[in-house]
Protein backbone atom coordinates (compact mmCIF):
# COMPACT_ATOMS: atom_id res chain seq x y z
CA UNK A 1 0.00 0.00 0.00
CA UNK A 2 2.61 2.27 1.06
CA UNK A 3 4.29 1.59 -2.47
CA UNK A 4 1.09 2.56 -4.39
CA UNK A 5 1.06 5.48 -2.69
CA UNK A 6 4.77 7.04 -2.66
CA UNK A 7 6.25 5.59 -5.21
CA UNK A 8 3.53 4.45 -7.99
CA UNK A 9 2.88 7.64 -8.88
CA UNK A 10 6.39 8.83 -10.03
CA UNK A 11 6.76 5.50 -11.88
CA UNK A 12 3.46 6.03 -13.87
CA UNK A 13 3.82 9.89 -14.49
CA UNK A 14 7.26 9.20 -16.67
CA UNK A 15 5.22 6.45 -18.48
CA UNK A 16 3.56 7.91 -21.62
CA UNK A 17 1.96 4.52 -22.29
CA UNK A 18 0.00 4.10 -18.80
CA UNK A 19 -3.54 4.57 -18.78
CA UNK A 20 -6.40 5.12 -16.08
CA UNK A 21 -6.34 1.88 -14.87
CA UNK A 22 -2.91 2.64 -13.64
CA UNK A 23 -3.94 5.49 -11.91
CA UNK A 24 -2.73 5.07 -8.27
CA UNK A 25 -5.80 6.46 -6.66
CA UNK A 26 -8.03 3.60 -8.75
CA UNK A 27 -5.77 0.83 -7.99
CA UNK A 28 -5.47 2.33 -4.26
CA UNK A 29 -9.21 2.13 -3.91
CA UNK A 30 -9.38 -1.72 -5.02
CA UNK A 31 -6.61 -2.35 -3.06
CA UNK A 32 -8.66 -1.36 0.21
CA UNK A 33 -11.85 -3.23 -1.00
CA UNK A 34 -10.07 -6.60 -1.52
CA UNK A 35 -12.36 -9.02 0.04
CA UNK A 36 -10.39 -10.90 3.27
CA UNK A 37 -8.57 -13.76 1.61
CA UNK A 38 -6.86 -11.06 -0.56
CA UNK A 39 -4.23 -9.02 -0.38
CA UNK A 40 -2.66 -6.30 -2.38
CA UNK A 41 0.99 -7.74 -4.01
CA UNK A 42 3.31 -5.56 -6.03
CA UNK A 43 6.16 -7.00 -8.15
CA UNK A 44 8.69 -4.47 -9.12
CA UNK A 45 12.09 -4.39 -10.87
CA UNK A 46 14.77 -2.55 -9.40
CA UNK A 47 17.91 -1.08 -10.81
CA UNK A 48 20.94 -0.09 -8.51
CA UNK A 49 18.21 -0.71 -5.68
CA UNK A 50 15.73 1.64 -7.33
CA UNK A 51 12.18 0.71 -8.67
CA UNK A 52 12.33 1.44 -12.77
CA UNK A 53 8.65 -1.14 -13.39
CA UNK A 54 6.29 -2.38 -10.92
CA UNK A 55 2.88 -4.29 -12.01
CA UNK A 56 0.12 -4.06 -9.02
CA UNK A 57 -1.46 -7.32 -8.51
CA UNK A 58 -3.57 -9.46 -5.57
CA UNK A 59 -2.92 -12.72 -3.82
CA UNK A 60 -5.70 -14.61 -2.85
CA UNK A 61 -5.77 -17.70 -0.37
CA UNK A 62 -8.48 -19.94 -2.00
CA UNK A 63 -10.10 -22.81 0.05
CA UNK A 64 -7.84 -25.27 -0.67
CA UNK A 65 -5.08 -23.52 0.16
CA UNK A 66 -3.75 -22.70 -3.14
CA UNK A 67 -2.54 -19.27 -3.88
CA UNK A 68 -3.93 -17.55 -7.29
CA UNK A 69 -2.97 -14.24 -8.27
CA UNK A 70 -4.62 -11.69 -10.49
CA UNK A 71 -4.15 -7.77 -11.59
CA UNK A 72 -4.89 -5.94 -8.74
CA UNK A 73 -8.50 -4.22 -9.32
CA UNK A 74 -9.14 -7.53 -12.14
CA UNK A 75 -11.74 -8.39 -13.12
CA UNK A 76 -13.58 -4.57 -13.23
CA UNK A 77 -9.97 -2.99 -14.45
CA UNK A 78 -8.70 -3.39 -18.46
CA UNK A 79 -5.94 -2.83 -20.27
CA UNK A 80 -3.72 -4.37 -17.50
CA UNK A 81 -0.09 -3.35 -17.62
CA UNK A 82 3.24 -2.84 -15.64
CA UNK A 83 3.91 0.79 -14.87
CA UNK A 84 8.03 1.69 -16.60
CA UNK A 85 7.43 -0.79 -19.21
CA UNK A 86 10.22 -2.04 -21.49
CA UNK A 87 11.79 -4.67 -22.76
CA UNK A 88 14.13 -5.80 -19.83
CA UNK A 89 12.10 -4.90 -16.80
CA UNK A 90 8.94 -6.74 -18.31
CA UNK A 91 11.17 -9.98 -18.86
CA UNK A 92 12.29 -10.07 -15.38
CA UNK A 93 8.31 -9.25 -14.53
CA UNK A 94 7.64 -12.43 -16.63
CA UNK A 95 10.31 -14.82 -15.22
CA UNK A 96 9.04 -14.03 -11.67
CA UNK A 97 5.36 -14.23 -12.25
CA UNK A 98 5.08 -18.09 -12.22
CA UNK A 99 6.78 -18.08 -8.72
CA UNK A 100 4.07 -16.17 -7.04
CA UNK A 101 1.25 -18.65 -6.86
CA UNK A 102 0.02 -21.86 -7.78
CA UNK A 103 -2.46 -20.19 -10.63
CA UNK A 104 -0.98 -16.94 -11.99
CA UNK A 105 -4.18 -15.15 -14.20
CA UNK A 106 -2.94 -12.14 -16.29
CA UNK A 107 -5.40 -11.45 -19.09
CA UNK A 108 -6.97 -8.03 -20.95
CA UNK A 109 -3.52 -7.33 -21.92
CA UNK A 110 -3.02 -4.56 -24.51
CA UNK A 111 -2.47 -5.85 -27.60
CA UNK A 112 0.40 -3.64 -27.90
CA UNK A 113 1.98 -4.00 -24.79
CA UNK A 114 5.46 -5.28 -24.29
CA UNK A 115 3.52 -7.54 -21.60
CA UNK A 116 1.36 -9.02 -24.16
CA UNK A 117 3.86 -10.08 -26.56
CA UNK A 118 6.39 -11.48 -23.64
CA UNK A 119 3.44 -13.28 -22.15
CA UNK A 120 2.28 -14.56 -25.58
CA UNK A 121 5.91 -15.79 -26.11
CA UNK A 122 6.36 -17.47 -22.68
CA UNK A 123 2.63 -19.33 -22.34
CA UNK A 124 1.51 -18.70 -26.12
CA UNK A 125 -1.81 -17.83 -24.57
CA UNK A 126 -4.09 -16.57 -27.17
CA UNK A 127 -6.70 -14.95 -24.23
CA UNK A 128 -4.07 -12.93 -22.83
CA UNK A 129 -4.35 -10.41 -25.08
CA UNK A 130 -7.32 -8.54 -26.41
CA UNK A 131 -8.22 -5.59 -28.78
CA UNK A 132 -9.32 -2.69 -27.44
CA UNK A 133 -11.49 -0.31 -29.29
CA UNK A 134 -10.76 3.83 -29.78
CA UNK A 135 -12.87 6.59 -31.05
CA UNK A 136 -10.16 9.24 -32.13
CA UNK A 137 -12.12 12.71 -31.04
CA UNK A 138 -13.19 14.87 -33.06
CA UNK A 139 -15.35 11.99 -34.77
CA UNK A 140 -14.45 12.30 -38.66
CA UNK A 141 -18.02 11.38 -39.96
CA UNK A 142 -16.94 12.29 -43.25
CA UNK A 143 -14.57 8.84 -42.97
CA UNK A 144 -17.62 6.70 -42.17
CA UNK A 145 -18.93 4.69 -44.68
CA UNK A 146 -22.44 6.07 -46.47
CA UNK A 147 -25.10 3.65 -44.49
CA UNK A 148 -23.56 4.30 -41.24
CA UNK A 149 -24.09 8.54 -41.91
CA UNK A 150 -27.20 7.94 -43.13
CA UNK A 151 -27.93 6.03 -39.73
CA UNK A 152 -25.97 9.41 -37.39
CA UNK A 153 -28.30 11.81 -39.41
CA UNK A 154 -31.58 9.57 -38.57
CA UNK A 155 -30.91 9.01 -34.67
CA UNK A 156 -30.38 12.76 -34.71
CA UNK A 157 -33.22 13.67 -36.24
CA UNK A 158 -35.24 11.22 -33.57
CA UNK A 159 -33.60 12.98 -30.81
CA UNK A 160 -34.14 16.41 -31.98
CA UNK A 161 -38.38 15.79 -32.93
CA UNK A 162 -38.17 14.68 -28.87
CA UNK A 163 -36.86 18.80 -28.34
CA UNK A 164 -36.16 19.14 -24.61
CA UNK A 165 -37.46 16.14 -23.58
CA UNK A 166 -34.31 14.59 -24.19
CA UNK A 167 -31.06 15.91 -21.44
CA UNK A 168 -27.65 14.94 -21.26
CA UNK A 169 -25.27 15.37 -18.48
CA UNK A 170 -21.50 14.38 -17.44
CA UNK A 171 -21.20 14.63 -13.91
CA UNK A 172 -18.12 16.87 -12.37
CA UNK A 173 -18.61 16.18 -8.66
CA UNK A 174 -18.53 13.00 -6.22
CA UNK A 175 -21.63 13.34 -5.09
CA UNK A 176 -22.83 13.49 -8.63
CA UNK A 177 -20.88 10.84 -9.28
CA UNK A 178 -22.11 8.25 -6.49
CA UNK A 179 -25.80 9.55 -7.63
CA UNK A 180 -25.48 8.87 -11.15
CA UNK A 181 -23.65 5.59 -10.40
CA UNK A 182 -26.90 4.33 -8.63
CA UNK A 183 -29.03 5.16 -11.55
CA UNK A 184 -26.77 3.16 -13.98
CA UNK A 185 -27.09 0.16 -11.55
CA UNK A 186 -30.64 0.18 -11.80
CA UNK A 187 -30.20 0.49 -15.47
CA UNK A 188 -27.99 -1.96 -16.08
CA UNK A 189 -30.18 -4.79 -13.56
CA UNK A 190 -33.41 -4.10 -16.03
CA UNK A 191 -31.70 -4.48 -19.12
CA UNK A 192 -29.81 -7.94 -17.48
CA UNK A 193 -32.82 -9.29 -16.28
CA UNK A 194 -33.39 -11.42 -19.02
CA UNK A 195 -30.13 -11.76 -20.17
CA UNK A 196 -27.79 -14.44 -20.32
CA UNK A 197 -24.33 -13.29 -18.38
CA UNK A 198 -21.03 -12.99 -20.88
CA UNK A 199 -17.63 -13.78 -19.54
CA UNK A 200 -16.92 -10.27 -20.05
CA UNK A 201 -20.14 -8.96 -18.78
CA UNK A 202 -19.69 -6.24 -15.69
CA UNK A 203 -20.23 -7.52 -12.43
CA UNK A 204 -21.70 -5.10 -10.67
CA UNK A 205 -21.41 -7.10 -7.03
CA UNK A 206 -18.15 -6.16 -6.91
CA UNK A 207 -17.86 -2.59 -4.63
CA UNK A 208 -17.46 -0.05 -7.35
CA UNK A 209 -19.91 2.35 -5.36
CA UNK A 210 -17.10 2.39 -2.65
CA UNK A 211 -14.11 2.50 -4.82
CA UNK A 212 -15.88 5.32 -6.73
CA UNK A 213 -16.15 7.43 -3.69
CA UNK A 214 -12.41 7.13 -3.28
CA UNK A 215 -11.26 8.16 -6.84
CA UNK A 216 -13.97 10.38 -8.03
CA UNK A 217 -11.38 12.73 -9.08
CA UNK A 218 -10.48 10.65 -12.35
CA UNK A 219 -14.27 9.49 -12.97
CA UNK A 220 -17.76 10.46 -14.34
CA UNK A 221 -20.45 9.44 -15.33
CA UNK A 222 -22.24 10.20 -18.51
CA UNK A 223 -26.26 10.14 -18.53
CA UNK A 224 -28.66 10.81 -21.46
CA UNK A 225 -32.32 11.26 -19.97
CA UNK A 226 -36.13 11.43 -21.60
CA UNK A 227 -38.55 13.51 -19.34
CA UNK A 228 -35.98 13.99 -16.76
CA UNK A 229 -35.40 10.06 -16.30
CA UNK A 230 -32.32 7.76 -17.49
CA UNK A 231 -32.21 6.25 -20.46
CA UNK A 232 -28.38 4.94 -21.12
CA UNK A 233 -25.57 6.12 -18.62
CA UNK A 234 -22.09 5.33 -19.25
CA UNK A 235 -19.35 5.32 -16.55
CA UNK A 236 -15.99 6.28 -17.96
CA UNK A 237 -11.76 6.91 -16.53
CA UNK A 238 -10.04 9.89 -17.82
CA UNK A 239 -6.64 10.95 -17.82
CA UNK A 240 -5.75 14.59 -19.32
CA UNK A 241 -7.05 13.92 -22.68
CA UNK A 242 -8.03 10.32 -22.93
CA UNK A 243 -11.56 9.04 -21.45
CA UNK A 244 -11.94 5.20 -20.98
CA UNK A 245 -15.37 3.52 -21.09
CA UNK A 246 -16.05 0.92 -18.51
CA UNK A 247 -19.69 0.01 -17.91
CA UNK A 248 -22.64 1.05 -20.52
CA UNK A 249 -26.37 0.69 -19.35
CA UNK A 250 -29.05 0.90 -21.38
CA UNK A 251 -33.04 1.17 -20.81
CA UNK A 252 -34.71 -1.38 -22.50
CA UNK A 253 -38.48 -0.21 -22.55
CA UNK A 254 -36.58 2.23 -24.55
CA UNK A 255 -35.02 0.40 -27.65
CA UNK A 256 -36.38 1.85 -30.57
CA UNK A 257 -34.73 5.12 -29.99
CA UNK A 258 -31.24 3.56 -29.37
CA UNK A 259 -30.13 5.21 -26.11
CA UNK A 260 -26.55 3.57 -26.35
CA UNK A 261 -25.79 5.49 -29.82
CA UNK A 262 -27.91 8.54 -29.09
CA UNK A 263 -25.84 8.66 -25.47
CA UNK A 264 -22.10 8.08 -27.21
CA UNK A 265 -23.21 11.03 -29.89
CA UNK A 266 -23.51 13.40 -27.07
CA UNK A 267 -20.54 11.63 -25.06
CA UNK A 268 -18.19 12.10 -28.13
CA UNK A 269 -19.55 16.17 -28.38
CA UNK A 270 -18.88 16.66 -25.14
CA UNK A 271 -15.66 15.21 -24.39
CA UNK A 272 -14.07 16.78 -27.74
CA UNK A 273 -15.57 20.00 -26.51
CA UNK A 274 -13.26 19.76 -23.43
CA UNK A 275 -10.24 19.02 -25.39
CA UNK A 276 -10.10 14.80 -25.11
CA UNK A 277 -8.32 13.29 -28.16
CA UNK A 278 -9.59 9.43 -27.76
CA UNK A 279 -12.05 7.88 -25.91
CA UNK A 280 -11.63 4.28 -25.54
CA UNK A 281 -14.48 2.05 -25.71
CA UNK A 282 -12.84 -1.11 -23.97
CA UNK A 283 -12.14 -4.69 -24.96
CA UNK A 284 -13.82 -5.98 -27.74
CA UNK A 285 -15.56 -9.38 -28.05
CA UNK A 286 -16.07 -11.56 -31.19
CA UNK A 287 -19.35 -9.91 -31.29
CA UNK A 288 -20.73 -8.89 -34.30
CA UNK A 289 -22.88 -6.02 -32.51
CA UNK A 290 -20.54 -4.73 -30.93
CA UNK A 291 -17.93 -4.12 -33.41
CA UNK A 292 -21.17 -2.76 -35.73
CA UNK A 293 -21.31 -0.49 -32.53
CA UNK A 294 -17.23 0.50 -32.41
CA UNK A 295 -17.35 0.81 -36.30
CA UNK A 296 -20.43 3.84 -36.05
CA UNK A 297 -17.87 6.20 -34.44
CA UNK A 298 -14.99 5.27 -36.73
CA UNK A 299 -13.15 3.16 -33.72
CA UNK A 300 -9.92 1.83 -34.54
CA UNK A 301 -8.03 -1.62 -33.34
CA UNK A 302 -4.58 -2.28 -32.12
CA UNK A 303 -2.56 -4.83 -34.39
CA UNK A 304 -1.75 -8.00 -32.23
CA UNK A 305 1.36 -9.00 -32.77
CA UNK A 306 2.34 -11.82 -34.75
CA UNK A 307 1.98 -15.41 -32.99
CA UNK A 308 5.24 -17.22 -31.32
CA UNK A 309 5.45 -20.78 -30.76
CA UNK A 310 4.68 -21.21 -26.55
CA UNK A 311 7.50 -22.05 -24.03
CA UNK A 312 7.46 -23.80 -20.83
CA UNK A 313 8.19 -21.63 -17.96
Amino acid sequence: MDFLARIWPALAGRDTAATAYQDPAWLLAWARHLPASCEPLVLAVLEKDQPVAALALARELARDGRTRITPLSYPASEQIRPVGESEEAVSVLIHRLPGLGDDVVIADLPDHSILARQAHGWWGDPNSQTLYATVPLPVDLAALSRSTRREHSRRRRTAQALGDRVGYRRTSTRTELLAAFDALDDLHQRRNALRIPTPHAPDLNLPWRDVLEECADIAFIATLTLDAQPLAAQLCLATATRAYSLITAMDPAHRDLSPGHALLHCLCDDLTEAGYTALDLGRTTASDGQRSYNASHGATYGRPPAPTPPRSC
